[in-house]
Order: C-alpha cells, then structure tokens, then sequence
C-alpha cells in the first residue's frame, strides 16, 4: 500500500452516510473513471458536486474502492469492497455489525487520517472532550508545510464526531453514519455541563475472529522489524494495535488470541507461560498483505 500523507481534510464536511458505500462501489464497477467526470457522476449518484467528493474520499478511506494502478485515471473496487459487495460477498447491503468493525478496523489502520489517529491510535483518548481532539490536532498540524485554518480542524473534529455519535434522531437512515451502530463513542453528560465522549473499553458487539485475526496480522506486518512474536501489552496498548482500535481490554484481548489461533490453525498463536505471555506469528502470514486477506475469505466463524 502506498503511503498516504496525514488528512484532516477531504470529506468536505460530510459524513459517510449509509447507502454511499455500496453507491460508489458500484458507480465504479460500472465506469471506472465517472468521479474524474463531475456532470456524469452527479447525474449517476444523484447527490452534488461536493458531495462527489466526499463520497470519494469515503470510498478511497474505507478500502472500498481505490485509485487504479497505472495511469492513476481511474477507480476500480478495493479490497474492502470486493469482500462486502462483490457477487457472493458478506454484506452486500451493509447490515451486518461485523462489517462495519471491518470499515472502522481499515479507517483507523491504513486511511492515516487525523482524528482517527489521535482517538483510536492509542489508548490515552479513552475519554476526552471535543476541544481535547482540537488542541491534540492543532498540535499536530503545526508541523505541516501549510498551516491549518483553525475552522479546519474544528470541521474535521466535528466530522469525526458526527461518524460515531448519533445526534440525529431522524428516521431516515441516510442521514446516518454506520460507524455509529457500533457506539464506539459515547458522549457522557458532565458536572460543568461539557459533553465527555467516552471510547473507553466495552464490549465489542459484532467483532468476528476472522476480522480481529486479519487486523492482528496487520499489526505484525507493520512493524518495522517485521518481528514474529509481541508481548501481550504491545497488542493491547500500543500505537494501532488491535487493542487500541478495537478497545480491548487484555481479558478480551485474550480470547480473541485463543480464538484466532484455532481460525488460523497454530500460524498465529498465543505464548501463555508463568514468565511472559506473547503472541507468536507465522512469517508467511507477514509476507504480503494477500496472505492477511485470505484470512477474510474465512467464512465459519470460531
């Protein structure tokens, strides 16, 4: 995967709303090129210029789809996409809560985008307010080669925000985000009157192994010594780790370990003595990111 600068801009101030997913995956199945074409692509997807672009950074973001080798002219599916849309596809209609863990798990590991770095990078924003993510943003962008407009980072925590709290009480789907089913973020009333959003550990209703497991292959795979065995609290604590954005704690943590080795036959198992307890991982699983895929093409679950 090619490297991808640090954003805190390109979503133009939306959401990703439910139905948009599956909309630009097959916009650019059926045209490769239709978001180079701005009077095409309004017309097919039905929404507005800006929102044309939104839907493509979502798209680009999520892994849903992604810019084609090449010429770079075009788009063609992601491998997100591919395992949730294509013909036989876990969730062609994005129902399940396993997915969207999926979508969260690709957003917080591979879209290298600012707010998502500082909430789910680690597990010191377990509980924070919203000028926390602005002041730790702003920090951050103060070493960009362009400096940020304060209204740009305010924009780009609010859309953060907005993609796993539900503040709209409307009935129409599509005015909602899908990350906010998994309730990742809490907003907690406050003795002062400041809403708190809470991403501290809870139970993660509808993480698969086989979505866990692919996400800690990841993990071992980009690491910059390409190490085959972590201790326990690396995978727990550490930047982009699957406790991190998953927010597990080590009890849970646990089981997923012990479930992940039956998925993967012993290629990734657990090191549980009275001296340490690590987590060891087949070189071939670290190989290419083909082989982490193929962990996803599991379809029984442990």
């Amino acid at each position: 995967m090619e490297f991808i600068a640090e954003r805190f801009s390109g979503h133009e101030s939306f959401v990703c709303r439910y139905g948009w997913l599956r909309k630009v995956f097959d916009a650019v199945n059926a045209s490769p090129e239709i978001l180079k074409k701005d009077a095409e692509a309004t017309e097919r997807l039905g929404i507005g210029r800006n929102m044309v672009k939104s839907l493509q950074f979502w798209g680009e973001a999520t892994g849903v789809i992604q810019v084609a080798r090449g010429d770079g002219k075009g788009h063609v599916a992601g491998p997100t996409g591919r395992l949730l849309f294509d013909d036989g596809g876990w969730d062609p209609f994005l129902e399940k809560p396993e997915s969207l863990w999926l979508l969260h798990w690709w957003l917080c590991a591979n879209a290298n985008i600012a707010a998502w770095n500082v909430v789910f990078g680690d597990v010191s924003m377990a509980r924070f307010e919203k000028a926390d993510v602005v002041a730790k943003l702003t920090q951050r962008g103060a070493g960009n080669a362009r400096a940020l407009a304060q209204s740009t980072v305010e924009q780009h925590t609010s859309i953060f925000l907005q993609s796993y709290v539900r503040t709209n009480e409307s009935t129409d789907d599509s005015l909602w985000c899908p990350l906010q089913d998994l309730k990742l973020v809490r907003p907690v009333p406050s003795r002062t009157g400041a809403t708190i959003y809470d991403s501290s550990v809870a139970s993660p209703i509808g993480l698969s192994v086989r979505v866990f497991t692919a996400a800690l292959a990841h993990f071992f795979r980009m690491q910059s010594s390409k190490r085959k065995s972590l201790p326990m609290h690396e995978l727990a604590l550490a930047k982009l780790s699957p406790g991190a954005i998953f927010r597990l704690d080590e009890p849970r943590l646990y089981d997923f370990l012990q479930q992940t080795e039956c998925l993967t036959g012993g290629a990734i198992r657990l090191i549980d003595t009275a001296d340490t307890q690590s987590v060891v991982c087949d070189e071939q699983l670290l190989s290419s990111a083909e082989s982490m895929f193929s962990l996803l093409d599991v379809q029984a679950h442990v």
